[in-house]
């Protein structure tokens, strides 16, 4: 404030300002609310302005007044009161510009952007009112001569209002971070046990402590009832209390409230209690019920439903994740596991019980003239009598028994612990169950099956290669006319000698130059310019020319050669994008995946073999894109992730091959670095025929999206199936449509052009 006695009196002296004599008025002082810091160096403007103020109430609150005589003072008091709405600040003080200075400490070093500061002065020239209000953060600048106890009034009431505004935001903000953080770890629940539970331990955290807290379901809004909405998950006591309907746990007034809410929509905040519903995909509606709340303000409420409403989207989540979980391991016609599924659980359980006596049995079946009945009844007469049989199947299966369906007709039984005999008389039971009389589309039909059995002895061999000792054995029965049982000779020598000279002209390839990499395109979905290629290894045969991949990979697999022209293959590939990106500006963007076998990881060494290639070329390493199969990864989960982690960090990118064909990789795929999902060709081909395959596909773009990664659509060689897989959001596509594999002088004559 001025010190100047002449001014002072002035001010004193005037009828219109604060100061003048105005009629007290006894006025009952309202509960105090918001927080007022008066800042003056004059005590008698301090006392006035309190005067003036003391009975002013905002929205039913009164004032809580502080004062100071200083700039000092008063940052202490900001310091040790952090809720104050409004500050009354006199601009002169200790020093000429310590009001200023202050409004510099609130807004930058306090850095408080909530607190409402009006300045007020005595000496209008030493701090012009423009430059002022242009250079500092304030609300309002007033001469003191311009402030009557009316006009302190609406200056007053104005800076509170605003407060409570710009206070109901940065609350809205908080609140809303912490639900983005709360979703965001609701988002990394994949069951819908550890997701519901997550659900209720969030919205406490969210609103503080309740006494009660309970997530609960209904499937159909016309039966509603306390009986019929069920919990999903709680607090205690409720927890461990899943599926049982919330009459058994709460009262007639809690319960009704509960249904009411349901069938209105409305949320309901009362009495200590907050009910929210939501509705998911399914059609079902849920509602989650807190008690023993403190009194919510509005901003909280509505929070709760902005929260709710991430519960509802991280619900469907789950239950795609779960979905997909499900359709990964199961055969969609007979709900039966996948030859996949059965491999798995086939060198689980011989890894368990490696060694011990009795032996396990496969046991493989194979509809006997099945063409017959899809010639006589269509396929979809076939799907029928599947089903049929499937079900058979799994009724007569006994306990720690395992039925799969292989392919088409084909199906598996693991019968664990029995010898040659008992696996004879099982086959008789199974076959006894299956084969009893069926009517498929009106046509009656007796079935007839035939069953291979192999002994699973020592636990040794792995689950595919039984299967294929099986398959021979079916063959067999086949050829005897069907509708029998044959056992597995131990004495006969499996099938691998046969592949002995091709074995012997693969070595020989490999040291003799004689292998080759084709690129095939792999383009922008949206653009369909050219963004990288698969490289694809082709063999040039001295005698029998350019023999395709499936005519020998199953054998370098099988063997040590795969580990040598691996590292062929990754060498090649990286000197040919090396070659194309420095003759090439228009490769410098490109990337080429390599296909990465199992092997390879096993070795050890693939890391520091890719470290090398890339420290040897001049290739950034996004360029280099591996890939890898399912299958690779469920071998040794956590050696396959210590190893994508490491080449994550030499900067490669790893894409997932042939994402969606039955290993059971979803419970990991968030763990894993991935960058890219590829969509097996088989989803692409059936996407335009089968809904539900279309459904799938659907559910794994919005899978990859979740998780930030990119897809590519495998297989695509219509117009018709690009079409669908723009507009799914498919990132990348790859398929006869842009281009077979081809040599590198015509994958360059592409990459010249740019554009497919």
């Amino acid at each position: 404030m001025d010190h100047s006695s002449i001014q002072h009196a002035s001010l004193l002296d005037d009828d219109d300002v604060l100061f003048a004599d105005e009629p007290a008025l006894a006025v009952e002082e309202p509960p105090p609310g918001w927080t007022v810091l008066i800042v003056d160096d004059d005590p008698q403007v301090r006392d006035v302005t309190r005067f003036a103020l003391g009975g002013v109430t905002y929205q039913g609150l009164g004032l809580r007044l502080l004062e100071a005589a200083s700039a000092a003072e008063a940052k202490a008091m900001l310091q040790a009161e952090p809720d104050i709405a409004l500050t009354l600040l006199d601009v002169v003080m200790e020093t000429d510009h310590a009001g200023l200075d202050l409004v510099r400490w609130i807004r930058q070093i306090a850095n408080n952007r909530l607190i409402r500061i009006v300045l007020r002065t005595g000496q209008p020239g030493q701090a012009p009112e423009r430059k002022v209000i242009l250079e500092y953060d304030i609300n309002d600048y007033k001469q003191k001569s311009e402030l009557t106890s009316q006009g302190l009034y609406t200056t007053v009431i104005a800076a509170l209002r605003t407060f409570e505004q710009l206070r109901a935001v940065d609350r809205s903000r908080q609140g809303l971070e912490k639900i983005l953080t709360a979703t965001s770890w609701l988002y990394d629940r994949r069951t819908m046990e550890n997701f519901v539970e997550g659900v209720v331990y969030q919205i406490q955290a969210l609103v503080g402590d309740a006494r009660g807290a309970l997530l609960c379901t209904v499937s159909n809004d016309h039966d509603l009832s306390p009986q019929t909405v069920r919990v999903l998950a709680g607090s205690a006591p409720f927890q461990a209390r899943t599926g049982t309907p919330i009459s058994d746990h709460l009262s007639d007034t809690d319960c009704q409230s509960i249904v009411e809410t349901i069938r209105t929509g409305t949320p309901l905040f009362d009495q200590g209690r907050c009910i929210v519903t939501f509705r998911t995909q399914d059609r079902s509606t849920s509602a989650i019920w807190l008690s023993g709340l403190r009194r919510l303000d509005p901003v909280e409420e509505r929070l709760i439903e902005v929260f709710v409403a991430n519960v509802a989207a991280g619900l469907d989540k789950v239950r795609l994740f779960e979905r997909l979980e499900h359709d990964a391991r199961h055969d969609r016609l007979t709900g039966l596991l996948n030859r996949a599924a059965l491999v798995q659980t086939m060198d689980a359980h011989q890894e368990d019980r490696r060694g011990e006596d009795p032996p396990d049995a496969l046991l493989m079946l194979d509809f006997d003239r099945f063409r017959d009945i899809i010639d006589d009844l269509g396929y979809q007469g076939g799907d029928q009598f599947l089903g049929l049989m499937s079900r058979r199947l799994a009724d007569a299966l006994q306990p720690r028994e395992v039925a799969a369906r292989l392919a088409g007709d084909a199906f598996a039984v693991l019968v664990c612990g029995a010898s040659p005999i008992a696996s004879l008389a099982r086959a008789d039971e199974i076959r006894s169950a299956v084969c009893q009389p069926v009517t498929v589309a009106d046509r009656e039909i007796i079935p007839s099956v035939s069953i291979a059995i192999v002994s699973i002895i020592d636990g040794s061999r792995p689950a595919e290669l039984l299967l294929s000792d099986a398959d021979a054995v079916m063959g067999k029965a086949k050829r005897l006319g069907g509708g029998r049982t044959e056992i597995q000779d131990q004495r006969s020598p499996r099938r691998s000698k046969g592949r002995m000279g091709l074995l012997t002209d693969l070595t020989r390839a490999i040291d003799h130059n004689q292998m080759r990499l084709h690129y095939q395109p792999i383009v922008h979905a949206d653009t369909k310019e050219l963004a990288g290629f698969e490289a694809l290894i082709r063999w040039q045969h001295p005698d029998r020319g350019l023999v395709m991949p499936q005519s020998f990979i199953s054998l370098v697999e099988d063997t040590g050669l795969v580990v040598p022209m691996g590292k062929w293959a990754l060498t090649e590939a990286v000197r040919q994008l090396a070659d194309w990106t420095d003759r090439l500006p228009e490769a410098r963007d490109l990337f080429v995946g390599v296909n990465v076998s199992a092997r390879q990881f096993v070795g050890g060494d693939l890391v520091d073999f890719v470290r090398a290639l890339l420290v040897g070329s001049r290739v950034v390493p996004s360029q280099l894109k591996l890939e890898l199969t399912e299958s690779l990864i469920m071998e040794d989960p956590d050696l396959a992730n210590d190893a994508l982690q490491e080449l994550t960090k030499l900067g490669v990118s790893i894409s997932l091959d042939d994402f969606g064909t039955g290993y059971s990789s979803l419970s990991y795929l968030p763990t894993f670095p991935i960058n890219t999902l590829k969509i097996d060709r088989s989803f692409v081909n059936a996407m335009l025929s089968q809904r539900n395959t279309m459904t799938v596909m659907t559910s794994i773009c919005g899978l990859a999206r979740n998780l930030g990664m990119t897809t590519v659509a495998e297989g695509a060689e219509t117009e018709a199936e690009i079409s669908a897989l723009q507009a799914l959001g498919v990132d990348f596509i790859q398929g006869f449509a842009f281009g077979r594999p081809t040599p590198p002088d015509q994958a360059e004559a592409l990459i010249r052009r740019g554009r497919i």
